[in-house]
């Protein structure tokens, strides 16, 4: 097993970096900011968007703009709820750390020792081909690390080959006719009916992984993963609107999907998410957060494990967390950590951020990032498909231009 002891020069080399002098935040300088935002809404561009930036122990800016929906012109109010998609995978990973912390997984443990499935797959020689094309032996079975790192050759059905496009359809069906299951083993079911997507280890590939560890996650702890997550992580951080259902007397503040038709006008997407009787827990989407919950989450991340003088994870195991483990996969400045992107060389990268912020969104263009070394967590959140990152530049460039010395 894998122990997280040998992490301890990590620990006290990031103590040093927390006693180096912060810069100042100034909030004047979110003007252009602000105002850009406004004028993609009054573009028909986005519905409305909620912005919370924390900096040195406190929120220093937090804006609610725009409509919940286009079609009732309801305003968008701060704290509304939102389907979070992938901003779920960082908190399944948490789950995760824990087990490891606890001594019942290990980073170097076989998945296929929990889902025996796994030991079946195996790798598509041409994606070009389609699920059904030629394949080879896997060299190597998948380790509990490479399905935190998505590098277990795993997809997720997002890409743009012929194997992709088969994979979402066999998946999720359609955007707009979306699949219906009762449980999390359904479509984790379906997605090991295909190959992988390459050879375990040696591609960096984003996935679907995350629902694999929620089922291993449910086997260890003979426990359902919403319960586990809410016992676990959710409850002790106050995370109390985070959930894969939506509380009946919060339902008119859950912000509506949008999109943009044919005849580019912005309208609320015919298809929305499911705010009730949901039963597929997942680890790679499905929580619904509000801004203020998923700061929490946050805060957590940068107290290293802490939040409040509660302590879900140890500072080895966050730090272990939130450093590359995937070396150039996905190039000379960001990689990927255990759950999360990282930043681990700013010097190679064009956005003006520091080395070391983690980071990572949704399909609905929500998006955190966390920066330790400024102290600095921003948050972004509107619902809109498809996901891009026009907003994501835009805050970057936004809140360090507003970091002063």
């Amino acid at each position: 097993m894998r122990h997280l002891s040998f992490l301890l020069f990590g620990v006290f080399f990031s103590i040093g970096v927390s006693l180096e002098a912060q810069k100042q935040f100034d909030v004047d300088q979110l003007s252009d900011f602000e105002n850009y935002l406004k004028t993609e809404i009054d573009a028909g561009q986005i519905a409305g968007a909620e912005v919370l930036i924390y900096h040195s122990q406190e929120k220093v800016w937090h804006k609610a703009l725009g409509h919940n929906s286009v079609q009732t012109k309801a305003p968008l109010e701060k704290n509304s709820i939102y389907f979070i998609q992938s901003m779920t995978k960082p908190i399944m990973s948490v789950a995760i750390m824990q087990l490891i912390e606890k001594g019942l997984l290990s980073l170097d443990d076989l998945a296929q020792d929990y889902l025996p499935e796994l030991a079946k797959l195996r790798v598509i020689e041409d994606v070009s081909t389609g699920i059904d094309g030629p394949t080879v032996a896997a060299k190597q079975p998948i380790s509990i690390q490479q399905l935190l790192t998505h590098t277990a050759g795993l997809s997720h059905g997002l890409g743009e080959s012929l194997f992709d496009q088969q994979l979402f359809k066999l998946m999720y069906n359609d955007l707009f006719d979306p699949a219906v299951y009762k449980k999390l083993e359904e479509p984790v079911a379906k997605l090991l009916e295909v190959p992988l997507i390459s050879q375990p280890g040696e591609q960096w590939y984003y996935s679907a992984a995350p629902d694999i560890l929620a089922l291993i996650l449910q086997k260890i702890t003979q426990q359902p993963i919403n319960e586990y997550l809410k016992e676990n992580i959710l409850l002790p951080l106050e995370m109390t609107e985070t959930d894969y259902n939506v509380a009946t007397e919060n339902l008119d503040r859950v912000m509506q999907v949008h999109l943009i038709t044919e005849e580019r006008q912005l309208v609320n997407s015919p298809v929305q998410a499911k705010t009730s009787g949901n039963t597929v827990y997942g680890g790679t989407y499905g929580l619904f957060s509000s801004t203020e919950d998923y700061l929490h989450f946050c805060q957590m991340i940068l107290n290293k494990g802490s939040y409040k003088g509660k302590r879900i994870l140890s500072e080895a195991s966050v730090i272990e967390m939130t450093k590359n483990q995937v070396g150039q996969l996905l190039g000379p400045s960001r990689g990927f950590g255990l759950g999360f992107g990282v930043l681990y060389n700013a010097t190679k990268d064009p956005s003006p951020v520091s080395t070391g912020q983690i980071y990572w969104g949704g399909y609905f263009k929500t998006h955190f990032f966390i920066d330790p070394t400024e102290e600095l967590i921003a948050i972004f959140m509107t619902q809109k498909i498809p996901n891009t990152n026009e907003y994501i530049i835009a805050l970057n460039r936004a809140v360090y231009g507003a970091l002063k010395d």
